[in-house]
């Protein structure tokens, strides 16, 4: 498999990091952007403004041009919102044409009304590239990455021979991407470990401790463990990094994003002005109505998952998660 030039769609941290992290491959890689300001100020400085001393690589080009970016293009990596992924992919069509590239997916979510994974939405709207559809998930904030902290991060799809020669590419410096088949199993661990993650920052804004946040991660990896066979997903994807490793990721430390969006909803901000101080896309705030109807279909017991779609959705107060977790006495 030849592949020479790489088109990443999202210019934040993690697509910047990624696209770099490619670059550094020796390969071109196309950063498409929808917002200018965001692309001139890293145009103008050779840097992104939200990453800390860190360069781009010469061998990166950014634009708004979409169709600059997919041509000659080898491979695609979406880094953009799950919200904005189906209409993306139906501007996408009208480029490609029915050419047929692999594409990963970084980006993390599930869709409201539908349920489909985005590896999902993205075959539904270029059914052309079917079974060439990978997610890109596991432990990996951004950050790290950028400071060349290693970890390991699961390369999820069908097609087990091209998985494992895309693996190759992504694999060096900090990266291990780990092959695997079980996509389905990994989009969920990862849709859902954000939700669990805004669990866990609604406890830090409330002042409780680790001992309380250790509680709900015991309670909510269940809840994943039901939801993810209630999908069809392997019961091994539970424990894996794209399961049970993100979560712990996601849930416990500061970096995180949908951590602080929780944290800030704990201290008694609404969910808009948790979102405007966040900055950055908190995923979960978009899965959680999706994940919390698929409990309410398969009649699962997610009384976690059920709190903090009441608590987002609804303007619950964040004691409505205490209760979840038996504790009455300090609600």
């Amino acid at each position: 498999m030849q592949i020479n030039k790489i088109a990443v769609f999202g210019a934040g941290v993690w697509g910047s990091v990624l696209a770099r992290h490619i670059a550094e491959t020796g390969r071109k890689v196309a950063v498409w952007e929808y917002y200018q300001k965001l692309i001139d100020a890293i145009n103008s400085t050779g840097m992104h403004p939200n990453i800390p001393d860190f360069k781009l690589h010469s061998n990166i080009t950014i634009t708004n041009n979409l169709a600059e970016a997919v041509k000659d293009a080898d491979m695609l990596i979406f880094v953009i919102s799950s919200k904005s992924i189906r209409g993306f992919c139906k501007d996408l069509d009208k480029l490609l044409k029915g050419r047929v590239i692999p594409v990963i997916s970084a980006s993390k979510g599930i869709e409201d009304k539908t349920f489909n994974t985005m590896c999902e939405v993205i075959e539904e709207e270029l059914p052309y590239l079917k079974d060439k559809v990978f997610a890109f998930s596991g432990p990996s904030f951004a950050l790290e990455v950028a400071k060349n902290m290693p970890t390991r991060i699961m390369l999820a799809g069908k097609d087990v021979k091209l998985g494992a020669e895309i693996a190759k590419i992504l694999t060096h410096g900090p990266i291990v991407a780990v092959p695997y088949a079980d996509r389905r199993g990994a989009e969920y661990g990862g849709a859902i470990k954000n939700i669990v993650a805004i669990g866990c920052g609604l406890l830090d804004g409330k002042g409780y401790g680790a001992n309380t946040k250790a509680a709900l991660l015991t309670e909510a990896m269940d809840e994943m463990k039901q939801l993810m066979l209630s999908q069809g997903a392997k019961a091994e994807s539970i424990y894996s990094l794209a399961g049970l490793g993100d979560a712990v990721l996601t849930g416990m430390s500061s970096i995180s994003r949908n951590r602080r969006l929780g944290e800030k909803l704990g201290q008694g901000l609404t969910l808009e002005e948790a979102k405007t101080q966040v900055g950055t896309i908190a995923e979960g705030a978009d899965s959680v109505t999706g994940i919390y109807h698929i409990a309410r279909k398969n009649n699962l017991h997610t009384p976690v998952i059920d709190a903090i779609w009441k608590i987002l959705t609804q303007g619950a107060k964040a004691e409505v998660l205490l209760h979840a977790l038996g504790f009455k006495s300090h609600c």
